[in-house]
């Protein structure tokens, strides 16, 4: 049973051999493979058990976020300047 499919990634076999190998025994084929190809190193720590993509987060926090933050800085500006003045007489 090949190790490797014809894409050259690992297969069920492949997985399952680097599942029951000594740590530093792994087949050489199966150890170069896994050094360049992330989709499989991917694979193997998962457990071989395919995952969902992870969702696409959005680019720019909302409208309504941004404004609350600009609002919460304004508010410890002022907060702070007030402060100062009181400490200052």
């Amino acid at each position: 049973m090949s190790l490797l499919d014809a894409s050259g990634c690992l297969t069920e076999a492949g997985i399952a051999a680097v599942k029951s190998a000594v740590p530093g025994r792994t087949p050489p084929e199966v150890a170069a493979h896994l050094a360049a190809c992330g989709r499989c190193q991917e694979r193997v720590l998962s457990g071989g058990v395919a995952r969902p993509p992870p969702k696409p987060m959005p680019d720019f926090p909302s409208v309504g976020r941004a404004f609350l933050v600009l609002a919460l800085i304004l508010v410890a500006a002022l907060f702070f300047f007030w402060t100062l003045r009181k400490l200052t007489g």
